[in-house]
C-alpha cells in the first residue's frame, strides 16, 4: 500500500541520466589524472600509466550494462525479477511502485554515481565549470577497508545531490533520491555473500561485479590489473592470481543459480559492442594456472598486464 503524503515519480527528462554519467565519468577521469597517476604509493615499477580499476572506464561500463538489461526487459525478458522487485520495493516502502522508466533512470544515475565514493574523501559536490568539484580522496577508497559502507555511503549522497541539482521536478522526488541511494547501497561487495532479500540486489551486484566486463573499452586482465593496483595501495602484500580468475564465473553461477536466468542474463551482456562473450570474459588464460599461490602484486600485475 502506497503511504499517506508519498510523492508519485514524476517523469524525467530523456536526458538525465546522460548528464549525471557525464558529470561522473568525468569526476573520474579527473580523479585519475590529478591524484591517482602522480601518487607515489602508487606507481608500480615498469608499469605505465598505474592501472586502475574503479574508474571511468568502469562506470561506463555498468552504465552500459543496465542499460542492456532494460533492453532486454523491453523485449519481455526479466531474469532478475526486476518488476517483482519494484511491487516488494512499493510494498516495504509505502511509495509509489516505479513503472519501468523510473526504474530505467534510477538504475542509470544509481550506476552512474555508485563508485564516486571511491574517489571522494566526503560527500561535497559543488557544481562548477569545473565539474562535480569533489574532495578527493588520498586513493582509490574501498569499503573492505572498513566496518561499514562508508565508500557506499558518501557515493549515495552524492547521487542525491545530483539528483537534486540535475533533475529538476522529477529529481526533486523523494521517492526517486530513496530508491537511488537504496540502489547504490545494493553494490557494496561481500565475497562470501550471493544472496539477499532485498529489492535490487541481485541484478546491482551482476552487472557491476559480472557484467561490466563485458562492456568495458578494455580486457578484463587489464582490468584485475587495476584493480590490483588500488588493492596494493590499500592493504599491500600478495594475491593468489589463478584462485582470483577463477571466482568470477564461479561467483556468477552462485549469484544467478537459476541457469534459464544465467542465459538470459548472459544473452543482454553479449549484446555489447566489443564482441565480448561468456566464452572469452570468464576463460584463464593457460599462463595462470600455475598461480595458485599468493604472489606479490607487482609480480601479479605484470604477469596480467603480460602480452598473450
Amino acid at each position: 500500500m502506497t503511504r499517506p503524503g508519498s510523492e508519485p515519480f514524476v517523469p524525467c527528462a530523456p536526458e538525465l541520466v546522460r548528464e549525471v554519467r557525464r558529470l561522473a565519468v568525468a569526476g573520474h577521469e579527473r580523479f585519475e589524472r590529478e591524484v591517482w597517476a602522480s601518487l607515489p604509493e602508487a606507481a608500480i615499477p615498469g608499469v605505465s600509466p598505474t592501472p586502475s580499476y574503479h574508474n571511468a572506464r568502469h562506470v561506463a561500463a555498468v552504465c552500459d550494462g543496465a542499460e542492456a538489461i532494460f533492453e532486454a526487459l523491453r523485449a519481455g525478458s526479466d531474469p532478475f525479477g526486476i518488476v517483482r522487485d519494484a511491487r516488494r520495493w512499493a510494498e516495504s516502502t509505502g511509495e509509489a511502485e516505479p513503472d519501468l522508466e523510473a526504474l530505467r533512470i534510477a538504475f542509470g544515475v544509481a550506476f552512474a554515481c555508485h563508485d564516486l565514493g571511491n574517489i571522494a574523501a566526503s560527500t561535497r559536490v559543488s557544481l562548477d565549470g569545473n565539474g562535480l568539484g569533489l574532495e578527493h580522496a588520498r586513493f582509490y577508497d574501498s569499503s573492505a577497508l572498513y566496518g561499514t559502507p562508508a565508500v557506499e555511503i558518501r557515493s549515495a549522497a552524492i547521487a542525491h545531490a545530483l539528483l537534486v541539482s540535475k533533475g529538476g521536478a522529477c529529481g526533486r522526488v523523494p521517492a526517486l533520491a530513496r530508491l537511488v541511494e537504496h540502489l547504490v547501497l545494493q553494490t557494496v561487495f561481500h565475497f562470501e555473500k550471493v544472496s539477499d532479500d532485498a529489492p535490487f540486489w541481485s541484478p546491482m551486484q551482476v552487472i557491476d561485479m559480472i557484467g561490466s566486463y563485458f562492456f568495458l573499452s578494455v580486457p578484463r586482465l587489464e582490468a584485475i590489473a587495476g584493480l590490483f593496483a588500488e588493492m596494493r595501495v590499500q592493504r599491500p602484500g600478495s594475491i593468489p592470481v589463478l584462485p582470483f580468475l577463477t571466482s568470477l564465473e564461479e561467483r556468477f553461477e552462485k549469484l544467478v543459480a537459476d541457469p534459464g536466468a544465467r542465459r538470459d542474463v548472459l544473452s543482454a551482456f553479449e549484446r555489447n559492442s566489443f564482441g565480448r562473450t561468456a566464452e572469452s570474459v570468464f576463460v584463464v588464460p593457460e599462463r595462470f594456472l600455475g598461480m595458485s599461490r599468493p604472489v606479490p602484486y607487482e609480480e601479479a600485475i605484470a604477469a596480467l598486464l603480460a602480452p598473450d
